[in-house]
């Protein structure tokens, strides 16, 4: 699965793509997050932000790679 990471680097705030930097750096951790939100979303991918200190604060899937087949029709009810 893609991953993206808002991680804080001397320069601010930024989102990385399987490691490689993606766009100018924020200057708010939660610009880059919704950045990194959105871009999550988009590849489908998990979302990890990180503190300053480089803790994981929040840790979101947008999408999957697998496959899963219902045997059964979901339904449901309002």
């Amino acid at each position: 699965m893609i991953q993206i990471h808002t991680v804080f680097e001397a320069s601010g705030w930024r989102n990385k793509v399987d490691g490689l930097q993606q766009g100018p750096p924020f200057a708010d951790r939660h610009a880059a997050a919704a950045q990194g939100r959105r871009i999550a979303l988009e590849l489908r991918g998990a979302h990890i932000v990180h503190d300053v200190d480089g803790t994981v604060l929040e840790h979101h899937r947008y999408g999957t790679a697998h496959v899963r087949s219902w045997v059964d029709p979901v339904r449901f009810q309002s």
